[in-house]
């Protein structure tokens, strides 16, 4: 009897408008692979978007990881393979491998928990359990998910020292056929405030763009707290958690404005990139001791 393994699950190709300053895929995009790859799971294993309605189930996402392995660059095509690597009475563990087709090398892995509002049906688990495959090292949190974020509310921010890098409201076509806020765009606006928060550190943006000198996230974990619906409110809260010569740990809040509760919650693994040699900076000293007045006192 052969062993579990990938199946083909999404797949697409890059397009200019998707990518950022660095003309790679933006973070963001890589949450949608995953997002519609975890569809076609599990419709796979016996339980797709119509036999989820069927059921009456209540379907969702608790948390997404990703790490960043190599660029995709416009035109590139992108392949998704997955495959369950943990399955419990309500929740299943999702693993996606997002890879470059033309020279079959993986540019990123996420990782999925998908949860039910009640137990599985029985012959979903028994699918599940015979597709399941092990997590494999690559995929594994390197340096995310180590303490629990801090269960805070929008009125803690000041005291916590975290500052603002995105106000605004969900849209109808940021939703899903359920009205919810998509992952693809939670990250979206990690990533489309992240300008802030680093012209917060003390580097100009502005500046390092003009001496091609650009930012990367390498691993990032979500967690999703309370759904938004289309036109809530919300505002994102971000800091710097901790740093290295060459690595910063930001950790982002989302919360619904109108009632300062937490949305989202999530921490991104940041370096300085050199847009020419496509290669990792490092981190004066005097930055270093800038980032160190600027660091976050985060309680778990």
């Amino acid at each position: 009897m052969s062993s579990p393994s990938l199946i083909p699950t999404f797949s697409t190709a890059v397009n200019t408008w998707q990518c950022d300053e660095n003309d790679h895929l933006n973070v963001q995009y890589y949450t949608e692979f995953g997002h519609e790859a975890s569809a076609q799971l599990m419709a796979s294993l016996g339980l797709g978007p119509r036999a989820q309605r069927q059921a009456g189930l209540l379907v969702g996402v608790a948390d997404d990881h990703v790490r960043y392995l190599r660029e995709f660059r416009i035109i590139d095509p992108v392949e998704v393979r997955s495959a369950p690597v943990e399955v419990g009475e309500r929740h299943l563990l999702a693993y996606h491998e997002i890879r470059n087709p033309a020279d079959n090398r993986i540019a990123a892995t996420l990782t999925r928990r998908i949860v039910c509002d009640r137990p599985w049906p029985d012959d979903f688990r028994a699918q599940a359990e015979a597709a399941r495959m092990s997590l494999p090292d690559t995929a594994r949190p390197r340096s995310v998910g180590k303490r629990a974020l801090p269960d805070l509310a929008l009125s803690d921010a000041p005291r916590v020292g975290l500052i603002e890098i995105g106000r605004a409201s969900v849209t109808p076509a940021e939703c899903d056929e359920r009205g919810e806020f998509l992952p693809r765009h939670q990250f979206g606006r990690y990533s489309d405030g992240a300008v802030f928060l680093w012209n917060h550190l003390g580097f100009d943006r502005a500046a390092m763009q003009d001496r091609q000198e650009g930012t990367v996230v390498v691993e990032m974990l979500n967690h999703y707290r309370q759904a938004l619906r289309a036109g809530d409110l919300h505002v994102v809260m971000s800091g710097l958690a901790s740093f290295t010569d060459k690595v910063l740990t930001f950790t982002h809040f989302l919360f619904e404005a109108e009632t300062g509760t937490l949305a989202a919650c999530a921490e991104a693994v940041a370096m300085k990139f050199d847009q020419k040699a496509r290669k990792i900076m490092t981190f004066s000293e005097e930055d270093q001791a800038r980032l160190g007045n600027r660091q976050l006192r985060l309680a778990a």
